[in-house]
């Protein structure tokens, strides 16, 4: 029988995830199977939105035989608003931020995106869009 799923299989829902040995700070990992060959991962907390540089590379090194695309959820809170961003990393090791619309990410991913988001985040979905 035919795999009938409309999105993408989550396959990965880990909160806490202690980034780089639990020296960087709390960090929320879910990962979605986007491809036979591909995974996408969407990063909440403070450890990757202030180090990604240092978070990226061992959540990279897990999924060796597919191609990962990073993606950062900045969850809002009393002090500031919440974002999405996509996260490309250079050459070099740097690690560039580019903000998009968290429904264009729900889009790709699925209501699981939303449904598996931390539960302290009071944008609702909103995510930047």
């Amino acid at each position: 029988m035919a795999d009938e799923r409309v999105h993408p299989e989550l396959i990965r829902d880990e909160d806490p995830w202690p980034s780089v040995h639990g020296r960087r700070g709390h960090a929320h990992v879910r990962v979605w199977r986007t491809a036979p060959d591909q995974v996408t991962v969407v990063l909440s907390g403070r450890g990757p939105e202030y180090h990604p540089e240092t978070v990226l590379p061992p959540l990279r090194a897990e999924y060796p035989d597919d191609t990962v695309d990073f993606f950062l959820h900045r969850p809002t809170d009393w002090g500031s608003l919440g974002y999405y961003a996509e996260l490309t990393s250079g050459d070099d090791g740097t690690v560039t931020r580019t903000v998009i619309a968290g429904d264009s990410l729900a889009a790709r991913l699925g209501p699981a995106l939303y449904e598996t988001e931390d539960p302290d985040d009071e944008s609702t979905g909103w995510g930047g869009a």
